[in-house]
């Protein structure tokens, strides 16, 4: 399959030609949104508020490492535990967050689908943080205590040893003479013996006032310990409405955005011929005009559009134009008395409208056409030829039994002998695989009707062969509904498209070198 070219107008061109389909994707993508925002309601958030014990002068509390232990796998994995079913850690960073407001508190969030799960969670995460610091202060302290008592033991032990030494050297010192020399020596011992005893006395108070104060520090309060000064909030949810809305945009949008790309991508792989210019450049024949058309589907609804066919003014005109051009260009420049008399339209005394089988909506042009050449006084006969089962019911209301004709100056089948048909039309549809067209071209003129997208550049070429065999050639093409995105006019042959010169996109301002009187003066 061959592949297209797309700039940026033609796939904007396409995706307005799918704006329905594009609109529709979008619209069961705003549905997808919804949904997913209704089975995936907004969590439900709890709070807990944990107050740190207060910084004293030589020791500091360090908020972001503390923040960091609630957040440990020991908290967070204690706390999963508290809700049926048990939420493991890694899931348990989706569900908590913690901050610290100030450097005193820490602020636990905590979110589930229920608020009771919530606010469990929030007050779970922020008991295992207590228990861990209280639990963490406490062995501090068991520790401190311990090395102070087994200090204030050792200190007792050495004042004892200290006191037995200063009793001998005393007893001593008692029995020898002052001025001998081993009174002097024992003399100076005493000295340093009750030296060593003061100091270890002085730090024997110390270690026992540092004992009384741990000890009475923790029988006495606990106030300065870590504690949970607010419990957990009752649960709460942010709005429903905007996280719907949100999600409802999102789809819709992203269902236009993959419907679009879908189409366009689809387009530059579809071979049909949608522009004018494809489908003339793909007969060899230039477009006349283009109408609006209304195909039919039943026997009655051919027969309703035979008789009570109304042409716009935009189709009127068209078919004026069309009708004016397939008259030969000998038959226009002679003067004829009656040729511009009031409301006289030129045409052909006979013409062949050949479409594809298939393309309904270029196959209600032939009707249309007679209808609407009855309805200006020109006496039309409508005549069916080649045909396949796509239009069977058109050629069941043209070969009906009737008692009248389907409207006045329009006979549909062989014209009676008191009458003279102006204008003869044939209806033909061709085979796309294998065209035959014969018999069906016994007339003046040739045309074809075709709708965009509905016929390849193959299936024209192998129809205008078939019209090529039968000795005549298309004088014309007629579109049904055209494209209102498509720019093209399919007036003009490749050769003249070529020589045309591409109009200016903007004006960038005068050569200088150009000389002043040779510059538009606007006169």
């Amino acid at each position: 399959m061959s592949e297209q070219a797309l700039d940026l107008r033609s796939a904007i061109a396409v995706v307005r030609r799918r704006a329905r389909f594009v609109v529709a994707a979008g619209i069961v993508g705003l549905g997808a949104g919804v949904a997913l925002g209704v089975t995936h309601p907004p969590q439900m958030r709890s709070t807990t508020l944990v107050l740190l014990p207060a910084p004293t002068p030589n020791e500091s509390v360090d908020v972001a490492t503390q923040v960091r232990i609630v957040m440990s796998a020991d908290i967070l994995g204690k706390a999963g535990q508290a809700v049926h079913p048990a939420i493991p850690y890694v899931s348990m960073l989706d569900h908590v967050m913690v901050s610290a407001p100030t450097d005193q508190i820490i602020e636990v969030d905590a979110t589930a689908t229920k608020g009771r799960d919530a606010q469990t969670l929030s007050e779970a995460v922020a008991d295992a943080y207590v228990s861990y610091a209280r639990q963490a202060d406490t062995a501090v302290s068991s520790a401190a205590l311990q090395d102070l008592n087994q200090r204030k033991t050792d200190l007792e032990a050495q004042l004892t040893s200290l006191q037995s030494e200063i009793q001998a050297t005393t007893s001593r010192r008692d029995h020898e003479a002052v001025d001998s020399a081993d009174g002097k020596k024992d003399a100076q011992l005493l000295a340093q013996l009750r030296g060593f005893q003061a100091d270890i006395s002085l730090q024997l108070d110390k270690v026992k006032g540092d004992i009384a104060t741990r000890t009475s520090s923790a029988d006495s309060s606990t106030n300065d310990q870590t504690s949970v000064v607010q419990a957990a909030t009752a649960p709460r949810s942010g709005s429903i409405w905007f996280p719907l809305t949100l999600r409802g945009m999102l789809g819709f949008l992203a269902g236009m955005l993959l419907a679009a790309v879908w189409a366009v991508m689809r387009a530059r792989r579809d071979p049909r011929a949608r522009l004018r210019d494809e489908i003339a450049d793909a007969v060899g024949s230039t477009v006349l005009g283009g109408v609006r058309s209304r195909a039919q589907k039943s026997v009655a609804g051919w027969a309703t559009l035979l008789e009570s066919y109304d042409a716009g003014p935009v189709d009127a005109w068209a078919y004026r134009q069309v009708l004016r051009q397939l008259v030969p260009a000998q038959d226009r420049s002679q003067p004829r008395k009656d040729a511009r008399q009031l409301g006289r339209v030129d045409h052909p005394r006979s013409l062949t409208i050949v479409s594809l089988a298939g393309d309904q909506r270029a196959l209600a042009v032939g009707p249309q056409l007679a209808s609407f050449a009855a309805s200006l006084g020109i006496t039309t006969r409508l005549l069916t030829a080649a045909g396949n089962a796509s239009a069977a019911s058109l050629w069941a209301a043209c070969t009906a039994d009737r008692e009248s004709d389907p409207r006045p100056g329009l006979v549909v089948g062989e014209v009676r002998p008191e009458e003279v048909a102006d204008l003869t039309i044939v209806l033909a549809v061709a085979d796309r695989e294998k065209p035959q067209l014969g018999y069906a071209l016994h007339t003046a003129s040739t045309l074809l009707a075709v709708s965009p997208g509905t016929a390849t550049q193959d299936e024209l070429a192998r129809l205008a062969v078939a019209v090529d065999d039968a000795g005549r050639f298309i004088d014309g093409i007629v579109i049904a509904d055209p494209d209102s995105s498509d720019r093209t006019s399919g007036r003009h042959s490749l050769e003249e498209r070529a020589r045309q010169v591409a109009l200016p996109m903007r004006l960038t301002g005068v050569r200088q070198d150009e000389p002043a009187s040779s510059r538009w003066t606007g006169r």
